[in-house]
């Protein structure tokens, strides 16, 4: 190789590795938007939006939320699984669509893991059980011993939720026989519960705290390792010696597999940061929800043992989506 030609290698090798940042700095360059497979008004698409707000200042482009109801996020899920994998297509992903989905729909083509890049978790959720003031039981573990003499009902938002399946795992782990009561419109569980028409309701902690502080209800429990913040009364179910239920709910920001590493580096980055900052923690407090972030890798190894945990309840509990 002459000097000249050697002279103009190493120049484009330089041009090249000086672009490679450049290209990077230059992601996002137009609207992100952040597919909510959730109609809107529900506590997802609630989230999704103070994220879109939080976070459209850092990425200087506007984040618009898309919201994408049908089939219990099933909708949702698979038109972000199949938008182009670029970085400006993201789902607010939740333990339903990455962890309860494919065992419900089991010629369903999207694959939590495979189709999708995970971003960052967001928010984390403790679930919890409710119930009228007049039940005859005030814990998790009077509650099962009341089960197995009495025949309680309870409501959730669906057949297969995170929430139903909760409620499963109860049963299945202590040999009860609830009667679910699955509702299609969310709004309608809590003031059933009230009226007395439900004996119990499976719910993350931010609906039914404003229910349990001015004694409309009463909470059993809540699955948190830690009591709730927002409910510190309440004891949770390992404290009353029913272990096992050490987990709640949670969204996540992912991308289409394929999305550029560079693009989803980027949005890891800024997702971590918005979880510091003071304006996003107090509007995640007023959800009374918990903020919480995490690396590509860590927010993947949840979704894998989500995945695990979940399709066990499904086959043994036998649920079926029609």
């Amino acid at each position: 190789m002459s000097g000249t030609i050697r002279v103009a290698a190493i120049a484009m090798a330089a041009l090249v590795l000086a672009a490679a940042p450049a290209l990077a700095q230059q992601f996002p360059s137009r609207p992100i938007r952040i597919v909510v497979p959730y109609g809107a008004g529900s506590a997802p698409d609630v989230i999704a939006r103070v994220a879109a707000d939080e976070l459209a200042p850092r990425l200087g482009q506007p984040v618009i939320v898309d919201n994408r109801v049908g089939a219990g996020g099933k909708i949702g899920a698979e038109i972000a699984a199949r938008a182009p994998a670029d970085g400006y297509t993201l789902l607010l992903g939740s333990k339903d669509t990455h962890g309860v989905m494919q065992h419900l729909y089991p010629s369903w083509d999207v694959d939590p893991v495979k189709d999708f890049a995970a971003i960052s978790l967001l928010i984390r959720i403790q679930n919890a059980i409710v119930a009228n003031p007049a039940l005859k039981a005030n814990d998790v573990k009077a509650l099962i011993a009341l089960a197995r003499t009495e025949n309680l009902n309870y409501g959730t938002p669906g057949v297969g939720t995170n929430l139903h399946l909760l409620a499963e795992m109860l049963q299945l782990a202590y040999g009860l026989k609830l009667t679910h009561v699955p509702y299609k419109n969310f709004g309608d569980i809590l003031p059933a519960a009230v009226r007395g028409d439900l004996s119990l309701a499976v719910l993350g902690v931010p609906p039914v705290t404003p229910f349990v502080r001015d004694g409309r209800l009463k909470a059993l429990g809540v699955t948190g390792t830690t009591r709730s913040p927002y409910l510190p009364d309440v004891p949770t179910f390992a404290e009353r010696g029913v272990p096992g239920f050490e987990h709640g709910g949670w969204f996540a920001l992912f991308a289409p597999a394929g999305t550029p590493a560079e693009a989803v580096q980027r949005l890891n980055a800024e997702a971590v940061e918005m979880g510091k900052r003071a304006s996003y923690r107090e509007r995640v407090a007023k959800m009374f929800a918990e903020p919480a972030t995490s690396t590509p890798g860590e927010l993947n190894e949840l979704v894998v043992a989500e995945t695990a945990r979940w399709g066990e309840v499904v086959r043994k509990a036998g649920i079926k989506v029609e």
